[in-house]
């Protein structure tokens, strides 16, 4: 147990190497590994399954006593950054609408199942936190498919059933089940597996991450002016996600750091893994670009997030009331 919870520590901290390393093998061996890509969604589904062990149906029920933040962070999720996107790549990207669509698809995707880690290291709410990600999770095989035939259904043909299948066999299926595990087993999921099962579900995600870099592959070999513009808008965006996140929850609706916080990486961090297998299963190969190359910044921007929020007024007035409430124990024992 503590030497798999070692492993898991060390695969945490070393995460952002492992992605690079990862994303340069499945570009320079990009034809013996793609053989990964059939079961890309087994490995998927798996990967949920353990990420969202520890998960209850009682924590659902969070959405229903405090549904305003909840809904907030699906509208900007769902409404406001797709739209925004499908805007802006529409005046860049005319003569390439396939980049558009893989843009887009990076903006429908349901929020990170990874930013329970980060929101918990961050000292964020989580129960906020869970609410949003088992909720967008659940829901992603009907909001995915939908808006992508909303907003860029006239661009291509789509095959909308198959990516909610597939979609409902990834997330909203293994999701259910560990649900229902924790409902069985009364907490012992989370107590008992998640700890043993963590380190590998990492391993599944450097797998799925390699799998999607060999779509990358053929685009390196002749890159174009065209393909970093896609590249500056992608992180553009991305960048802007966190900062709307933070200023519709901060400024307009005045909530406390850890809620701030929380909407911040909630808002910036997608289920990118997820999309990238729809884009290698149901769309032509430019469509992939986009998302595939999202995980190359997305640990990085993630971690500098996290630290520049604690540097904020109210990160530090947070950390402050933190140190103060756990010094208080030590000095009473010293007493």
């Amino acid at each position: 147990m503590e030497k798999l919870q070692r492993i898991d520590q060390f695969l945490s901290d070393k995460i952002i190497w492992f992605t690079i390393i990862c994303l340069l093998l499945g570009v320079f061996f990009y034809d013996p590994l793609s053989n990964l890509v059939p079961i890309t969604p087994v490995l998927f589904a798996m990967m949920t399954f353990i990420n969202t062990l520890g998960c209850s149906f009682r924590q659902i029920g969070h959405v229903v006593t405090h549904p305003v933040s909840v809904l907030v962070l699906l509208a900007m999720l769902h409404v406001v950054l797709p739209v925004l996107c499908l805007g802006l790549c529409t005046l860049l990207f005319s003569d390439t609408p396939l980049f558009t669509i893989g843009l887009v698809l990076n903006f429908v995707l349901p929020t990170g199942v990874a930013s329970l880690m980060w929101v918990t290291i961050g000292r964020g709410d989580l129960p906020l936190c869970l609410s949003a990600v088992l909720l967008d999770t659940l829901l992603a095989p009907l909001i995915v498919p939908l808006s992508m035939k909303l907003l860029v259904g006239s661009m291509v043909e789509m095959d909308a059933t198959g990516m909610m299948k597939n979609l409902l066999f990834m997330v909203a299926l293994p999701a259910f089940l560990s649900l229902l595990c924790h409902r069985i087993r009364g907490g012992q999921a989370a107590e008992h597996w998640k700890p043993r099962l963590s380190p590998f579900a990492k391993l599944l995600m450097f797998l799925i991450i390699i799998s999607n870099a060999t779509g990358v592959a053929p685009f390196l070999k002749a890159f174009t002016p065209t393909l970093l513009l896609v590249i500056l808008v992608l992180v553009g965006l991305c960048v802007f996600a966190y900062l709307l996140g933070w200023f519709v929850s901060h400024r307009l609706m005045h909530l406390d750091f850890p809620s701030c916080e929380t909407m911040t990486i909630n808002t910036g961090l997608r289920n990118i893994s997820a999309g990238a297998v729809l884009a290698t299963q149901y769309f032509p190969a430019d469509v992939l670009f986009p998302v595939a190359f999202a995980p190359i910044f997305t640990q990085i921007m993630l971690a500098l997030s996290v630290k520049l929020l604690r540097r904020t007024k109210a990160g530090q007035a947070d950390q402050a009331a933190y140190d103060a409430e756990h010094a208080a124990p030590r000095n009473s024992k010293s007493d």
